[in-house]
């Protein structure tokens, strides 16, 4: 027995608007993936909606014109909210790399621990509320051991493992001194939240004072990389973890 059954790619625009930009027909591209996101919204196709946003803001990077990045990130930020909701994990994924790529970051390049921790939290959106100082902001920071690929390959697992935990301790010990809250930790990443800008400078300073009182006497000197940045929590999560989060792990990044 064979059933009848229906198969549903949204409008065919966006299919159209795929083939203008492999033939580098920008204009005609734009024009198609735009009627393609407004049908697919007003029949409710909303996995070919969001794929529709994806590829158009991947051909605004591709043109790179004048505007084109700030409209990819208004497309993505659409795209990112219904592949999370619908559970699209592998096209979440691809649009956060290309989001982070509108912001000046190259997830494929070298990608540090901060970006890591970054990348995650920005699918997770914690909320920092609670965390946040009167004025409703909170300062991030970020913190990674420097160098730490060539470490790990030079150490070994089980030496690396010991570091790592010797590492996240004085972290750790320091977050709690100075009344931070530990958002995310992934390998030797951390990103943490601060309800007063001071405190979290604080931190930061008796945070490098605790690590080199460590390598005077460490067989493994550690040196971290630290950023910070502070920004409105009360705002839409998407504005404060694509702007405020992303600047404070690129300080960390050029530290």
């Amino acid at each position: 027995t064979v059933n009848n059954g229906a198969l549903c790619i949204g409008a065919a625009s966006r299919i159209l608007g795929i083939l203008a930009s492999t033939m580098s027909r920008w204009d005609d591209a734009e024009v198609h993936f735009l009627d393609a996101i407004t049908m697919n919204e007003r029949i409710g196709a909303r996995p070919w909606l969001a794929r529709g946003r994806f590829e158009y803001a991947r051909m605004l990077m591709t043109r790179d014109g004048p505007g084109d990045r700030r409209k990819a990130l208004e497309q993505l930020d659409q795209a990112l909210a219904t592949f999370q909701e619908l559970g699209m994990k592998g096209f979440m994924e691809q649009a956060l790399a290309l989001k982070l790529r509108a912001q000046g970051i190259d997830p494929t390049v070298s990608q540090s621990s901060i970006d890591a921790v970054a990348a995650s939290v920005y699918v997770d959106k914690p909320d920092l509320r609670q965390h946040a100082a009167p004025d409703g902001t909170v300062t991030i920071l970020f913190t990674d051991i420097e160098g730490s690929t060539e470490m790990t390959e030079r150490l070994g697992d089980r030496r690396w493992l010991e570091l790592l935990r010797g590492h996240n301790a004085i972290v750790r010990e320091q977050v709690a001194a100075h009344e931070g809250f530990e958002v995310k930790s992934e390998g030797d990443g951390f990103m943490l939240a601060f309800g007063s800008a001071r405190r979290a400078l604080q931190c930061a300073v008796d945070t490098q004072r605790a690590f080199a009182r460590h390598n005077e006497s460490a067989e493994e000197p550690i040196r971290v990389r630290i950023g910070l940045h502070t920004g409105e929590a009360i705002k839409e999560a998407d504005d404060f973890y694509g702007k405020n989060v992303i600047l404070a792990a690129r300080i960390a990044g050029e530290a």
